[in-house]
């Protein structure tokens, strides 16, 4: 089923405003039964376990928000270049709270069908989290 631009731009615009409202029921109202999440590190599989994914990562910060920079559709995927921010008031990857507020940079793709989010593929800037939680610090030629 041929998928349009358009459409399948404005499904993945409804999921990130779900996402900046975290508005759990309305974000899942957006993922097919059979999404597939390929994260960082893990790959999720469903609606209740990207929605999970979201709700960890609320509680570790609890203002988290994403703004877009670029979205690009081609066919039934879309692209979204991101920036992130909130501010870390739990444990987060064995790193205790700083109650530091940080901004990142990523990169998502939305595979759309039937007016639903089927796939994802997700890349950020955690090195760039990291440094600004200040868990690891700068590469040396970054110091200067």
């Amino acid at each position: 089923m041929s998928v349009q631009k358009d459409d399948a731009k404005q499904t993945v615009r409804n999921y990130l405003a779900a996402f900046n409202d975290q508005d759990e029921e309305a974000l899942k109202e957006h993922l097919a039964d059979d999404v597939v999440e390929h994260g960082i590190h893990d790959t999720h599989h469903g609606p209740e376990e990207v929605v999970e994914l979201h709700r960890s990562h609320f509680d570790v910060f609890p203002d988290y928000s994403g703004s877009t920079e670029a979205m690009i559709a081609e066919d039934n995927i879309v692209t979204v270049r991101y920036t992130a921010s909130g501010t870390q008031t739990a444990e987060f990857e064995d790193i205790e709270p700083t109650q530091h507020k940080a901004e990142w940079s990523g990169m998502v793709q939305y595979r759309i069908e039937d007016d639903e989010i089927a796939e994802i593929w997700i890349e950020e800037d955690r090195l760039g989290l990291l440094e600004q939680l200040e868990a690891v610090d700068p590469p040396a030629h970054l110091r200067i």
